[in-house]
């Protein structure tokens, strides 16, 4: 019983698994009332006023790969700041940012203008006001990417969970009844409540607005040797569970990547659970890496959580395969059941690879992006050609994955453990 309490005690008192509770928990919640969101919108605006929406939407979340790429390249600089207590800096490099994310906006307004005709036409959109709303939202989000990295690389994770909840619940509070304007009311809804959160984020962050400003030493050419790796790394990373369900759609009749889709979906389970240890690891091992503190046992124990969660869900699938697929999806994906279990396996690598590559770009140690861009190719090929049944697609997903876990070990421990 003591070595129980023991081990419970020291779990409490890993940051790493207290601050992965603290954002998976948060992001849970975000999910769930996500979903209510969309559930009230469908059932709010109709089949035809949720379709346009959607369409919009679809747009909005093209543009989040740079944005992703741009969050992932502050943090590191920031937990660099925070290792060196570098607060002046810090605040330095938020107001440059965001004075360059405004002229990025600004100029972009012309392009927008002339794009929104074209883009309603294509849409079948009733106005072209609801294309240039969504732009309003993206420039919105693209302010915010400043605060948001600079939560992460101080490691502000209470914060970055709480306001994650509060952006999707006071979207929802906004957006149902303004559903009277349809999908006017409802994207401006979803404008208002971006900036209001924006507006929230200052208070966690005065101790960094507050502070004396310092030139920032941060050099244009470390941003980009650092941004470029990672947009590749980004770009192989997302084409490994995504490019899969284009393929098979491709490929085989319209029932069997119906499955395939629901598939996918219920896979990136895993994916999403596991995901919150690697927004912890990150910004913690670029600190440690900027201060020169042991970063091999936090690896090896965000390595170790994610393998465990990532196995916990798939054993799952094997064991109810047709009771979770029935829950969720209903008798008319009933095949997807087969399958489940082995595309577990699949986005279970998928996920170990990932938080590998995760520690690869804390360290500093970017030259990883040709493992996940080299095992995308892979994929890509291999589906083309090899495209017999779903069995045989997801048997090539988990070699290249496999692939991706050895390789990603490989150039780790080369790092580790060599001098080269």
């Amino acid at each position: 019983m003591d070595t129980y309490k023991i081990s419970f005690r020291k779990l409490i008192n890993n940051n790493l698994a207290k601050n992965s509770a603290i954002v998976f928990a948060g992001s849970m919640a975000g999910n769930v009332l996500a979903y209510v969101y969309h559930l009230l919108m469908g059932r709010l605006l109709g089949p035809a006023g949720y379709g346009e929406l959607s369409s919009l939407l679809s747009i909005f979340y093209i543009f989040f790969v740079p944005i992703g790429v741009a969050q992932t390249v502050l943090v590191k600089f920031i937990s660099g700041f925070k290792a060196r207590g570098d607060v002046g800096q810090a605040k330095s490099l938020y107001w440059s940012v965001t004075k360059i994310v405004a002229v990025i906006s600004l100029v972009g307004l012309p392009v927008i203008l002339v794009a929104a005709p074209w883009v309603t036409s294509f849409l079948h959109l009733s106005s072209l006001v609801l294309f240039i709303l969504v732009y309003l939202i993206f420039v919105i989000t693209l302010l915010s990417i400043a605060p948001v990295s600079m939560l992460q690389g101080y490691q502000r994770f209470v914060w970055i969970s709480v306001f994650g909840v509060a952006a999707v619940a006071i979207k929802i509070l906004l957006s149902v009844p303004m559903t009277t304007w349809g999908v006017y009311g409802v994207l401006l809804a979803a404008a208002l409540a971006a900036a209001f959160t924006y507006v929230l984020y200052y208070f966690p962050l005065r101790f960094v607005l507050t502070a004396k400003s310092e030139k920032s030493r941060l050099s244009k050419r470390d941003a980009f040797r650092f941004a470029l790796p990672t947009l590749l790394i980004q770009l192989g990373i997302t084409s490994l569970y995504t490019t899969d369900i284009i393929l098979v759609r491709h490929f085989f009749s319209s029932p069997e990547a119906g499955v395939y889709a629901a598939i996918a979906i219920l896979g990136k389970v895993i994916f999403y659970a596991s995901s919150s240890v690697s927004l912890v690891l990150f910004p913690v091992l670029s600190e440690r890496t900027a201060s020169g503190a042991a970063t091999k046992r936090l690896t090896a124990s965000a390595i170790g959580g994610v393998a465990a969660i990532s196995a916990g869900i798939t054993i799952l699938y094997f064991l109810f395969p047709h009771l979770i697929v029935g829950l969720l999806f209903g008798n008319a994906y009933a095949g997807a059941g087969s399958f489940l279990g082995s595309f577990g396996i699949f986005l279970a690598l998928y996920s170990i690879g990932g938080i590998i590559v995760t520690a690869c770009l804390a360290l500093g140690r970017t030259g990883i992006w040709f493992v996940p861009v080299i095992c995308a190719i892979l994929q890509i090929a291999g589906i083309t050609v090899w495209h017999g049944n779903i069995a045989t697609v997801i048997s090539l997903n988990i070699g290249i994955c496999m692939l991706y876990v050895l390789g990603s070990a490989a150039y780790y421990l080369k790092g580790a453990y060599a001098k080269i």
